[in-house]
């Protein structure tokens, strides 16, 4: 794993999940890895997540505590009852794609059983050259940015970039009034869903590469329709759509089509 490799892994990692993280060479297992953890803790405080090649076509991606990481478990089990909820969603996008166990084996529950002892595998198949930068940013962003993502909530992280809004909706002046939309929420509802369109199926980094970052998120009860501001929950008030589907959306007013009117537009239907 390269210096190069290094700075790919921190700069996926930080724009997905919305939280510093310190990303650093692990060479624990039989084969070098990256690790990837939460800068203000170490790597011994909290949930560390790392990656590394398996066999000649695969990814494993482990995710852990440190040693004296009783403190940060603590507060992450005082978490709120919708930080869980959204925690486990998050999991559960992995668990739906990829091979995936934990030690202990997790319950059906809203509360993940996370104690020190914990454990959690996720392995990557069919990858053809795992030391490649391309599919070390796929696995990062399909399972390391979930996983992670999960613990912030937990922890009680909010997105880096700009003052976080969990209610959607507030009326705040700027020059002009606008309705104000929670930046951790894309990130949750990104992580949760993908970056795929849930109407047409386009997926823009797979088809533009770097430029492909473009998929938007999309309200299915719109934000500037609200008569007082509420909170979204990413997981089944938010999905992406690709730029082309949102505006086609929105293309209605008051009421945007729905995503199965979109679909059934799309397939041909009236």
């Amino acid at each position: 794993m390269t210096p190069r490799s290094i700075a790919i892994l921190k700069e996926v990692l930080e724009r997905g999940v919305g939280t510093p993280v310190v990303v650093e060479p692990d060479n624990s297992g039989m084969r070098a890895g990256l690790r990837a953890y939460f800068s203000g803790l170490t790597a011994n405080q909290g949930p560390v997540c790392t990656v590394r090649p398996s066999g000649l076509t695969r990814h494993e991606v482990t995710l852990s505590f440190g040693r004296f990481s009783a403190d940060c478990i603590a507060q992450m089990h005082a978490a709120t009852e919708e930080r869980k909820a959204v925690a486990r969603a998050l999991v559960s996008a992995v668990s739906s794609s990829f091979d995936v166990t934990s030690e202990p084996i997790q319950p059906t529950g809203a509360e993940l059983a996370i104690g020190p002892e914990f454990m959690l595998r996720a392995i990557v198949r069919d990858v053809s050259n795992p030391a490649s930068e391309e599919l070390l940013v796929r696995t990062a962003s399909l399972v390391m940015t979930p996983l992670l993502a999960a613990m912030a909530e937990l922890i009680g992280y909010d997105e880096i970039e700009e003052e976080d809004f969990d209610i959607e909706g507030d009326v705040i002046q700027t020059s002009i009034y606008r309705r104000e939309r929670s930046s951790r929420n894309r990130l949750l509802c990104l992580a949760i869903h993908g970056h795929r369109c849930v109407v047409c199926g386009l997926e823009p980094t797979v088809q533009y590469a770097d430029a492909g970052d473009i998929i938007e998120v999309h309200h299915l009860e719109p934000v500037s329709m609200l008569s007082t501001p509420r909170p979204y929950d990413p997981r089944i008030d938010l999905v992406p759509l690709c730029p082309n589907c949102h505006r086609a959306a929105h293309t209605r007013r008051p009421v945007p089509y729905t995503i199965e009117e979109l679909r059934e537009r799309i397939s041909g239907g009236s």
